[in-house]
């Protein structure tokens, strides 16, 4: 099947949009990345569409043929609409998008064709629309650059290049992302314009740098991404702290606390090897980026487990990550304990993690194969003692949490008399007995009320 009739069966479910716009004398078309992926062969996640309609003239469309009016973006030409219960956005025409310093919203200039909105996107694959029949529109030869496997801005040239950069830096962030996803090469004149326009990055919204990485780490090439970022100059200067990680030739001889001892590979170089052994879902992949940053800057890995926690938190602040996938990440960073573990440690540790223990685990693992083959089997057989002492909680992660009887408070209140701060550390003693295995959280509210009187009072 062609690539005509791929996208227009594609595009079936959409045809009384279609034939509303075109009643009403306006143009609509599918656009951007949704004619990418069917050409690519590929289910597209979102489905756009432009018009020549004005937002208000799309609005009195919708509303004239009994579609529902989400003004989603209106200042900016968006308008959505439900179809089958899913929403989508219809953009008027644009002949100009830029943003402001910092901004995460573009600043728009209408137009009225077709190929200058085109002319203006950040890639020639992204520069492709769609008319209901399945005719692709694609004046920038996005469908060569899809069979040459380059990525190129539209009018392929170094001016356009510096030019749709400097609209928007994160264009340049964007190209990588794809790189990476699509395992395509960077255009020269491209490259050659995002090494002159890098410090511009610095421009755009820390949300929107955070955005773009996040889709970079998921993507199957990773590598190649990474490595165009590097050559550039831009991931140096959205995440300066790693290039101290390329100065440093220092290793970790275990998965514990240990020494760590000089060697042949920076930094650096380690902490891609984690991140490309990470899986692409979930979080591993952040967790592995900042994994090594403290070993810069101490030999004992307790203090670098200190220090990386700390730079990684704040590496996090500046990406404006979430309170909650911060403590995420710093959680699962963590390195094994070292020695043997008790049954004390092991909870203690076990609650410590919550219900992050399995990523953890997971990222042992990752450790673990990119660890220097003469460590890897000693660092093997301790995470094996911690994973015999952990099982209960890998399988039940609640299961390590303490849990004292309901009314202990109000029983050891009315029997000895304690009230505040002395309460407070009477149940704090009581839950120490519990970890030490001296009492049982299976033990009446009568067994614990005689410990504390046996053990505190006079």
């Amino acid at each position: 099947m062609d690539n005509r009739s791929v996208i227009a069966d594609a595009l079936a479910p959409f045809r009384e949009l279609f034939e509303a716009f075109r009643t009403e004398g306006y143009q609509l078309y599918a656009v951007g990345g949704c004619v990418r992926d069917w050409v690519l062969g590929k289910v597209p996640k979102d489905v756009d569409f432009t018009t020549d309609a004005l937002p208000e003239q799309t609005k009195d469309v919708l509303a004239k043929h009994g579609w529902k009016v989400i003004p989603v973006g209106e200042v900016f030409g968006t308008i959505a609409t439900l179809i089958h219960k899913k929403q989508y956005e219809i953009t008027t025409f644009r002949v100009k998008e830029s943003y402001t310093r910092g901004s995460r919203h573009p600043i728009v200039c209408y137009g009225r064709e077709l190929a200058k909105d085109l002319e203006r996107r950040d890639l020639t694959i992204n520069a492709m629309a769609a008319s209901e029949d399945g005719t692709i529109i694609d004046p920038y030869d996005g469908l060569g650059d899809i069979k040459r496997r380059v990525l190129r801005v539209p009018s392929h040239s170094y001016p356009q290049a510096l030019s749709i950069f400097g609209d928007d830096p994160l264009r340049m962030l964007r190209l990588a992302r794809f790189k990476a996803r699509l395992g395509f090469e960077a255009d020269p004149e491209a490259t050659r314009a995002a090494r002159d326009m890098a410090g511009a990055i610095l421009t755009v919204s820390h949300e929107r740098w955070f955005a773009e990485i996040d889709g970079l780490l998921r993507a199957p090439q990773l590598q190649t991404g990474i490595d165009w970022l590097v050559e550039t100059g831009i991931w140096p200067l959205i995440l300066p702290e790693f290039h101290i990680l390329s100065l440093v030739n220092r290793e970790p001889v275990s998965l514990s606390d240990c020494k760590l001892v000089e060697c042949s590979e920076s930094l650096w170089a380690q902490s891609l090897a984690r991140v490309y052994a990470a899986p692409a879902q979930g979080d591993l992949r952040w967790v592995a980026l900042f994994s090594m940053l403290g070993y810069a800057f101490a030999r004992q890995t307790a203090w670098a487990d200190e220090t990386t926690a700390m730079l990684a938190g704040e590496m996090m602040q500046r990406l404006k990550f979430s309170g909650a996938k911060t403590a995420y990440v710093i959680n699962v960073l963590r390195s094994l304990p070292s020695g043997a573990p008790t049954k004390r440690a092991a909870r203690e540790f076990a609650i410590s993690l919550g219900h992050s223990i399995q990523d953890w685990r997971s990222f042992q693992d990752v450790r673990l194969a990119v660890l220097n083959e003469a460590y890897r089997d000693a660092a093997a057989e301790a995470l094996a003692l911690w994973d015999k002492a952990l099982a209960p909680y890998y399988a039940d992660p609640d299961a390590a949490e303490v849990v004292l009887p309901k009314t202990l408070s109000q029983a050891l209140s009315q029997a000895l008399g304690v009230r505040g701060k002395t309460l407070g550390l009477c149940i704090a003693q009581c839950r120490e007995a519990v970890l030490d295995q001296c009492l049982s959280e299976a033990d009446p509210v009568e067994i614990f009320v005689q410990w504390v009187r046996d053990h505190f009072e006079n």
